[in-house]
């Protein structure tokens, strides 16, 4: 069983301990869901050995360039779905505490607005007596607490599995699912405080769970895979893995015609100046530790960055290359 927004896992919690360190490579998981934290240093990843977060998958993460820190929000726990929000300093985890937080979920986008100077949460799947249901809300984060700007669920609409990215000046919002019901391939802007639609047609096939990075050289979004509908099932059903990339630039998507990493959801991407890489994710039925990168002409399997396979991890990138990731699961299935 898997895939957390739609199924609850047999999770195991655990923690790290000890100052700051580094491991080039995988070590040993319990069967679950994961609390191990590692870093991009725009030549290689390397673990931390620190304590924070508990494992947790579905997370929401962002780089706060204001404040130069990353801020961890929500995801699925041991103890259920979290409303905690974490802030990593480059060596350490501290817990905040603000004064207002966002309903407790999982399954959100986060990024940076580089227009208002702050990170903006959208949508999700927020916890209640059931599995959870969808959200159309906006909040941001200024550093010290949350602010709600936005209550919903007006456009773009109730969304769990969205990619949220920073782009030049401005945040762009793409794609997200609400069920098995509707999927989504379009583009949104967040501006003066509302979302104007950002792309044109023709568009992807609607799809939630993406790997997703902006390159700012060419200015350009990148998307592979995710889950997109499956007819042949009902509202609650799992989605269809998908297997094409596509690039937008300025507000024109054009698909990617090479053959890459297959079937792939729940995958997390970074960039450079030079490629986009897909890491990590559910390739059916195991999940992934491995590497693609496309290089605007084709793709090649680079080298596996060294952390345990896993998908529903969160990632997010800095202005200056470096990344952080954090947990994911390992847990198997289709």
């Amino acid at each position: 069983m898997r895939r957390a927004a739609l199924g609850i896992l047999l999770l195991v919690s655990a923690c790290g301990g000890g100052q700051q360190a580094t491991q080039p490579g995988p070590v040993a998981q319990v069967h679950g869901s994961l609390g191990d934290t590692w870093a991009w240093n725009n030549a290689a990843w390397h673990r931390a050995a620190v304590v924070g977060p508990s494992p947790r998958y579905l997370t929401a993460l962002a780089y706060d360039a204001d404040r130069r820190q990353f801020v961890l929000y929500g995801g699925q726990t041991a103890k259920g779905t979290s409303d905690e929000t974490w802030l990593w300093d480059g060596k350490t985890w501290r817990v905040a505490n603000p004064v207002h937080k966002p309903p407790a979920r999982r399954a959100a986008g986060m990024a940076w607005d580089p227009a208002t100077h702050a990170v903006v949460l959208y949508g999700g799947l927020v916890a209640d007596a059931f599995e959870g249901h969808e959200s159309g809300d906006t909040w941001t984060w200024n550093g010290n607490d949350w602010s709600e700007v936005d209550a919903g669920p007006g456009l773009p609409g109730l969304r769990q599995n969205p990619s949220l990215s920073d782009a030049g000046n401005r945040l762009l919002l793409f794609g997200g699912h609400e069920g098995n019901i509707a999927y989504f391939g379009d583009v949104w802007s967040w501006q003066n405080g509302r979302w104007v639609q950002a792309d044109q047609a023709p568009r992807p096939q609607g799809r939630g769970a993406s790997a997703v990075a902006w390159d700012t050289t060419r200015s350009t979004m990148f998307v592979y895979g995710g889950v997109g509908m499956n007819a042949a099932a009902g509202p609650g059903a799992l989605g269809t893995p998908l297997a094409d990339g596509w690039s937008l630039t300025n507000g024109a998507w054009k698909k990617l015609d090479a053959e890459g990493p297959g079937q792939l959801e729940y995958a997390n991407a970074i960039s450079s100046t030079s490629r986009f890489t897909v890491l990590l994710g559910m390739h059916c039925p195991n999940p992934s530790d491995a590497a693609w990168a496309w290089d605007g002409t084709s793709w090649s399997r680079g080298a596996k960055p060294g952390m345990s396979a896993r998908w529903g991890a969160a990632l997010a990138q800095a202005p200056d290359g470096t990344a952080l990731l954090f947990g994911g699961s390992n847990e198997k299935g289709c």
